[in-house]
């Protein structure tokens, strides 16, 4: 079983260090492939859009279960709608397929952009205080290699992607759901009741989708509890690999 991870904003490769560990105790001849996202860690020459970056990505990749969080979780709806031959199945952990109107999507690029402008002022550690500090990931205890490699980022980097690949760039893929007909869990946090309301979306609009909610968990779910996020994927894994064509 191939797993391919897509990390979220100001991560890395490293941030899935946990959620494998406890995917490979249930899975232990499984592989995972996690590559940096543009912008970050070792990541791809910017600047990438949703699009472009998807097709990058896609084409280092092996067909397999895509994981995709939040960004990640963005970029990975792209990959699915733009080359379903590499996708499997798809776990999407707290994402949307974008803001719906121009006037939503011209907000949030206005605020990406003040948001870029200040991660470049003020530096790549002075934002990671003040972005792991909000209440989005009050649940949070990032570990300190997470931590570490978070660091490591590029505040250029950072910055562009906001500016290139950040929610309001998203056109909105709402309507392009019902083609990717895969078998696909989304996972939300029962304490994110914004993404909580966009996962539920997400499960009514793609054929094969189940929606699944972690209990005390917030925005970035599966690393707040790896094991109880591991469980829900490969129990899922399992339902549906071995599912007739029939069912």
């Amino acid at each position: 079983m191939q797993f391919n991870l897509l990390h979220g904003f100001t991560q890395t490769s490293e941030s899935w260090a946990q959620p494998i560990a406890a995917l490979k105790e249930r899975l232990p001849a499984a592989t995972f492939w996690a590559p940096d996202m543009p912008g970050h860690g070792n990541g791809m020459t910017l600047p990438y859009s949703l699009t472009e970056g998807a097709t990058a990505i896609a084409e280092l990749a092996s067909p397999g279960i895509w994981i995709g969080y939040s960004m990640g979780g963005r970029y990975l709806l792209h990959i699915a709608t733009q080359h379903p031959e590499v996708v499997t199945a798809l776990v999407l952990v707290s994402t949307t397929a974008g803001l719906d109107t121009s006037e939503e999507r011209e907000e949030r690029r206005n605020a990406d952009h003040v948001l870029a402008d200040s991660i470049e002022h003020d530096g790549v550690s002075a934002f990671l205080q003040r972005w792991i500090a909000l209440p989005l990931f009050s649940r949070l205890r990032p570990s300190a290699l997470d931590l570490a490699a978070r660091h490591r980022n590029s505040s250029t980097g950072l910055a562009e992607s906001l500016r290139h690949a950040g929610t309001g760039c998203q056109q909105p893929l709402w309507d392009e759901l019902a083609s990717v007909d895969v078998p696909t869990l989304v996972v939300t946090g029962s304490e994110d009741e914004k993404f909580c309301a966009l996962g539920a979306r997400l499960s009514q609009t793609m054929p094969q989708a189940k929606h699944v909610t972690m209990s005390e968990a917030g925005h970035a779910a599966h690393l707040e509890n790896s094991k109880e996020f591991a469980d829900h994927v490969v129990d899922w894994a399992n339902s549906v690999s071995t599912r007739s064509p029939s069912t």
